[in-house]
């Protein structure tokens, strides 16, 4: 059940918390991302599932080549499955799409539980379930990226920012503008079969 468009209830995600350092340790920073468990979810093109073992120990990411009729995915593609220790630290997987901006740092792997806030970013891309054509359910999948964190990408870079609960990002290469990157619920162009909708916002 949702609440308002930044509270969920009674579901369980695998949170990536982003870190600059390697052993996960300081303050948040970066790319984050989280992913809803026991659900079939869509990140652009490709259909994703989440798994956690019996005592929750780790968490397994499974890629699908499509969802069936019945809302779970099918096809497995088994040679990329991707297995997480919980509290384990890793390079960020890339999960980030409709951005430019490419994740360098790495993510502390956590279980949630019916929580019942999400945080503020510099900004979030959520995705929500098919037919939720306000973008009030339950998030099925989100990246974000934190407040006033310069992301590099190669010769550019991208800072997203949240001012007055509005999301922007100043991007440079090398001469720098900045662009409203919020984005009113609307429906995911790349699963239009599957009537996905998504938001940006902090």
């Amino acid at each position: 059940m949702i609440l308002n468009n930044d509270q969920v209830k009674s579901v369980t995600y695998l949170e990536m918390t982003p870190y600059e350092k390697s052993d996960c340790s300081g303050e948040s920073e970066g790319i984050g991302y989280a992913l809803i468990v026991n659900q079939c979810f869509a990140i652009a093109g490709d259909y994703f599932s989440v798994s956690l073992n019996s005592d929750h120990s780790n968490g397994t990411i499974s890629e699908y080549k499509d969802i069936g009729e019945n809302g779970q995915c099918d096809g497995l593609i088994s040679d990329n499955d991707k297995v997480y220790e919980i509290d384990g630290c890793y390079n960020a997987p890339n999960y980030v799409w409709n951005s430019a901006a490419v994740p360098s740092n790495y993510v502390k792997i956590s279980i949630s539980v019916n929580p019942t806030d999400i945080p503020q970013y510099g900004f979030r891309q959520t995705t929500y379930a098919p037919g939720d054509r306000d973008c009030q359910s339950n998030p099925q999948f989100y990246w974000y990226s934190t407040n006033n964190t310069k992301i590099s990408m190669g010769s550019s870079s991208a800072t997203f920012y949240c001012s007055d609960n509005v999301s922007y990002e100043i991007y440079c290469d090398p001469g720098c503008f900045t662009t409203f990157s919020g984005m009113e619920c609307i429906r995911d162009f790349t699963h239009w079969t599957t009537e996905n909708y998504m938001a940006g916002s902090c």
